[in-house]
């Protein structure tokens, strides 16, 4: 019985990456901060403390994560990575993946949290917690 307790009590406190993603899924389909712009990596923030996790200073803007946690290569994408996006020279997205093809994200202030294929833009940078 104490191995079910101390598992238990281990899984709520862990901030594995499976936790960030799993985290990112309880927000779909529901609204992150309605009615405000600019707001994906503000999403990304909240999901990674509320996983446990400290995100970086500034983590409201897509640049900040550049250097968190750990580089990832593309070819070695896991569940729950960080994934960061560039259109014309600029950072200006980002989402969490999925382990599907997909990123779990915030994708403006009208729409709710949902998931669309991670290679739809530019990525320039993957990180891992």
């Amino acid at each position: 019985m104490n191995l079910i307790v101390a598992t238990t009590v281990f899984s709520l406190f862990s901030s594995s990456p499976n936790k960030i993603a799993s985290t990112a899924e309880s927000w779909e389909g529901r609204y992150f901060k309605q009615g405000q712009s600019a707001r994906c990596a503000d999403f990304v923030g909240t999901v990674v403390l509320k996983s446990g996790k400290i995100p970086p200073e500034g983590y409201q803007k897509c640049t900040s994560w550049l250097n968190w946690g750990k580089k990832v290569n593309l070819a070695n994408i896991q569940k729950g990575d960080i994934v960061i996006y560039a259109k014309s020279g600029k950072y200006n997205h980002i989402g969490i993946y999925d382990g599907d093809g997909k990123i779990i994200h915030r994708p403006t202030r009208s729409k709710v949290v949902g998931k669309m294929n991670y290679k739809y833009r530019r990525i320039i940078g993957v990180r891992r917690a």
